[in-house]
C-alpha cells in the first residue's frame, strides 16, 4: 500500500536529514573558508542536530521507545505514547529546523548564537544522564552524538566567542532565561498536544526492536539489584 506524502515524510524525515547532512558537509568542506566564521559555526550546529537525529531515529535508532520509557515513564505503548511520529516530526523538523536555520541566516545576532549553543549542549544531560539513569543503561539513542559532537562543539564555540568578541553580559544569561520557554514551546507542547494512544501515527515496529536490542546490549554490564 502506497504511503501518503506526509506519512512517508513523518516516517523517514530523519533519513532525509542524513542526506542533508552529507550535502552540508560538502558545502562546508568546499566553501567553508568563504563563509563568515559565526555563520559557519551555525551551519555546524545544524549539522550536529541532523547527525543527532539520525542516530536517534535511523542508526542505531530506537529513540521513540527509549524516550517514552525513559523520559515519560510509559511502560506499555512504547511505540506510540506520548511521543509518536506526528509529534516527533513536529518537534524535530517543524520546530527544531527553523530554530537552527534562523541562526544560520541571522548569525550576527550573537545572543541567538549563544542560545543555539546552549540548546545544543543541553542534549548531553538529557541523553547521557537522565535517560540512561531512568533506563538503567549506559547508552540510549542520541547519547553518542550528544557526548562527542554536540557538547564539545558548543563548548569550543563559546570559548572561541568569548576570546574574540566583546558584548554585553546579558548575552550570556538572557538565553538561559529564555531556554525553559523555548524548550516548552518547541518540545514539550507538541508532544502533549499530539499524545493519543489511538493515534494513526504510531512508530514503525523496528523502532521498538532497535530499542530492545540496543538497550539489551547497553545493559550487559548492569548488575541487577
Amino acid at each position: 500500500m502506497r504511503m501518503k506524502p506526509f506519512r512517508f515524510f513523518s516516517r523517514y524525515w530523519a533519513a532525509i536529514g542524513g542526506v542533508l547532512f552529507v550535502g552540508l558537509a560538502f558545502v562546508v568542506g568546499i566553501w567553508g573558508p568563504q563563509i563568515p566564521t559565526l555563520q559557519r559555526y551555525m551551519v555546524l550546529f545544524y549539522m550536529a542536530l541532523l547527525f543527532h537525529q539520525f542516530e536517534e531515529y535511523v542508526f542505531p535508532g530506537g529513540f521513540p521507545a527509549a524516550a517514552n520509557k525513559g523520559l515519560f515513564g510509559e511502560k506499555d505503548a512504547l511505540n506510540v505514547y506520548p511521543l509518536n511520529e506526528m509529534s516527533a516530526t513536529t518537534v524535530n523538523v517543524f520546530c527544531a529546523y527553523p530554530l537552527y536555520i534562523v541562526g544560520i541566516f541571522c548569525y550576527r545576532w550573537i545572543w541567538y548564537d549563544i542560545f543555539i549553543a546552549y540548546f545544543t549542549m543541553a542534549q548531553l544531560p538529557v541523553h547521557c544522564f537522565k535517560m540512561n539513569k531512568a533506563l538503567k543503561s549506559w547508552y540510549c539513542p542520541g547519547c553518542f552524538s550528544a557526548l562527542f559532537v554536540m557538547f564539545p562543539l558548543g563548548v569550543y564555540f563559546l570559548v572561541q566567542l568569548a576570546a574574540a568578541e566583546t558584548f554585553p553580559s546579558f548575552y550570556w544569561w538572557a538565553p538561559i532565561c529564555a531556554f525553559p520557554l523555548v524548550a516548552f514551546l518547541t518540545i514539550l507542547l507538541p508532544i502533549l498536544s499530539f499524545r493519543r494512544k489511538d493515534t494513526p501515527y504510531a512508530f514503525a515496529k523496528y523502532q521498538d526492536e532497535e530499542f530492545e536490542v540496543r538497550h539489551g546490549i547497553a545493559s550487559l554490564f548492569r548488575k541487577e539489584k
